[in-house]
């Protein structure tokens, strides 16, 4: 996700300052212009004390940031970019089979095999990692 470029001229400058609302106007009965407010500009600090305490926003906004959060954009590919991914995937999950539980205590098996340390290809293993996540 991109975070967009914000200009600060004396435009937005303004629109931030009209932006934040005291708390008094609450408690003088102001909620249901407040909400109005909110709902045409779709933004409202709330401040009490000069501290900014809570931020109003529209359902719209809310609904944009939280569509934004859960569902990150995928990277564009083509059909066969997609269609070779997916045939990789297969193939890798097709060879990988569940570990089996030992047959042999860890005595028996240093016995069989030795404690001499074992060629791991890492590149294999990072490359199921890598997809184990997708």
């Amino acid at each position: 996700m991109t975070v967009p470029q914000v200009r600060f001229d004396s435009f937005t400058a303004l629109k931030v300052l009209n932006a934040i609302v005291s708390v008094s106007r609450f408690n003088k009965g102001e909620a249901g212009k407040i909400i109005e407010e909110v709902k045409e500009d779709g933004i409202r600090v709330v401040v009490k004390n000069n501290v900014p305490e809570c931020v109003m926003i529209s359902v719209e906004k809310y609904q944009e940031m939280y569509n934004a959060i859960n569902n990150p954009p995928r990277l564009i590919q083509s059909k066969e970019e997609d269609e070779k991914r997916a045939a990789f995937i297969k193939k890798i999950r097709a060879n990988v089979q569940p570990p089996m539980p030992p047959q042999i205590s860890v005595k028996e098996a240093l016995e069989q095999f030795g404690s001499e340390p074992i060629d791991i290809d890492e590149e294999a293993v990072n490359e199921l990692r890598r997809i184990s996540i997708l």
